[in-house]
């Protein structure tokens, strides 16, 4: 069965299919990507790269699922999920990996408990984490 993150999940933030977007990406909730992005994405929540979404970046965040393609290494503290149509080049370092059948990716990993911890301690996050809490 495919791990479908639309599924009862809220994503306050969509970079459409239409939208390009280059640069740092940081932020406490979640985003969906349906466009194209490059950079890199930092954050503590979740990261949803559909179908249509095409990432050249660095991702580090909480729950990572992807659906598109990703070129760049994904870290994530909690899970990531290559589903179906996922196509990823790079590394993977996450606490639980999950790969449906039909996923291609080529790079290392390392999965298990403390794999994904550089995710919580990026400068950019801890930034964020102290806007959101209100901490200058």
């Amino acid at each position: 069965m495919v791990a479908d993150p639309s599924k009862n999940e809220e994503w306050p933030t969509v970079i459409g299919q239409d939208a390009t977007f280059k640069g740092e990406l940081s932020f406490q909730g979640s985003v969906k990507i349906d466009g194209t992005f490059e950079g890199s994405i930092s954050t503590p929540g979740k990261v949803w790269i559909s179908k249509t979404g095409k990432v050249k970046a660095e991702v580090q965040a909480g729950t990572v699922t992807i659906d598109g393609s990703v070129t760049g290494n994904v870290v994530s503290e909690g899970s990531v999920v290559l589903n179906t149509s996922c196509k990823l080049k790079g590394d993977l370092s996450a606490g639980k990996l999950k790969v449906m059948e039909g996923a291609t990716w080529s790079g290392r990993c390392e999965v298990g408990a403390g794999a994904g911890k550089a995710a919580t301690a990026t400068p950019a996050m801890r930034q964020v984490a102290d806007a959101a809490s209100g901490k200058k």
